[in-house]
């Protein structure tokens, strides 16, 4: 069994969300600009492409384009059938630059026509596939409102937040998604994507980076900003049933993080009196994290050591992150972890994660 927590769709166009779409906002879609409404992307390019070669049409993309839509059925010849996968969670790919637009009616509206677009158009004909809301950090309530209009859906697995954000995720600004997220039991999902993009703050204290080699090595950087602060303002104490998934965000640094986190709390926890305990403490029970881009040592022996302190038999999860250049086939990466990591690592841990018992059988 394998259960593949990273698979990448997305619309071809934005205006393939028109039919989800309210009037206002469709009139935006189609009139804005000189030709459509565009979101804002990267500044950097991947100097061979973002996608895998096989996953796309070369000549029919459009020239410049940075991130090409995906169909059903490539998804199911490309992973769900080669890989016999149990289930597959869908993150987006453009539309998690709904997140950092600085319109924020605009970015909740379009949020929800991406989310009825990916029920109708993928999760109602594939019950192999679930999905990840998108919603608006930067308009909380928006975004608490989407996750109880569609969060009790079964083919909703969690919340999908990007690495991308104005403010971190544990400030209370945000508490109105993780009290929607704790009342229906939902796990959030921050996934590595659009930093320095929009109205997010750049990847690194030390500022922008020059390169996409730079940029793809440092995108952690974020995340350990969200990591940190969703333990020091206790979300877990303060939001009980909430659970946290780190997505392409690496993993070895994370452990030295915790570390450091747990220094720090002893000297200070005063400071932060939502966060009762160690913050390694939450990570049992709170906490996971995906294995791709699973780091390369120069020898593979050195790598199961080093994770070692996220606790990685019950909190790491199988992820692929098809279709991006970057693709981890399944068979590859779990011989790369000991043999009694791997059925955890590549169903156990997720299934108990996302609450997908019933699905994934023990």
């Amino acid at each position: 069994m394998l259960v593949d927590c990273d698979i990448h769709v997305g619309y071809h166009s934005l205006r393939d969300l028109l039919p989800h779409l309210d009037s206002a906002t469709a009139e935006v879609v189609v009139e804005s600009g000189t030709n459509g409404l565009g979101m804002p992307s990267y500044p950097w390019y991947h100097p061979q492409g973002w996608l895998r070669g096989d996953t796309y049409d070369r000549d029919a993309a459009a020239e410049g384009a940075q991130l090409v839509g995906q169909t059903l059925e490539r998804v199911r010849d490309a992973v769900l059938d080669p890989f016999d996968v149990t289930v597959g969670i869908l993150t987006p790919d453009e539309a998690a630059a709904f997140a950092i637009l600085p319109n924020p009616l605009l970015a909740a509206a379009l949020c929800r026509g991406y989310n009825d677009w990916l029920l109708a158009e993928w999760l109602e004909h594939e019950p192999r596939l679930r999905g990840l809301l998108v919603v608006t950090p930067q308009h909380p309530e928006a975004a608490a409102a989407e996750i109880r209009r569609l969060g009790e859906r079964e083919e909703i697995a969690g919340v999908f937040l990007p690495g991308a954000a104005r403010i971190p995720y544990g400030n209370p600004v945000h508490d109105p998604i993780w009290r929607a997220c704790d009342d229906l039991g939902l796990p959030v999902a921050v996934h590595t994507h659009f930093e320095s993009v929009g109205i997010a703050g750049p990847v690194t204290g030390a500022g922008m980076p020059d390169f996409y080699m730079e940029y793809h090595a440092l995108t952690g950087a974020g995340m350990f900003g969200h990591f940190a602060s969703i333990l020091c303002h206790g979300i877990f104490e303060r939001f009980p049933r909430t659970r946290v998934i780190f997505m392409e965000g690496g993993l070895v640094p994370f452990v030295g993080l915790l570390w450091r986190l747990d220094t720090a709390w002893r000297g200070c926890r005063t400071e932060v009196p939502h966060c009762v305990r160690p913050p390694s403490e939450y990570v049992h029970d709170h906490l996971a994290w995906t294995t791709q881009p699973l780091e390369e040592p120069p020898e593979d022996r050195m790598l199961a050591p080093a994770i070692e302190g996220l606790a990685p038999q019950r909190t790491l999860c199988f992820s692929s992150d098809y279709p991006h250049w970057d693709f981890d086939d399944p068979r590859q990466t779990l011989k790369r972890l000991p043999a009694e990591w791997r059925d955890a690592v590549s169903h156990r841990s997720a299934a108990r994660f996302f609450g997908l018992e019933s699905a994934v059988p023990a």
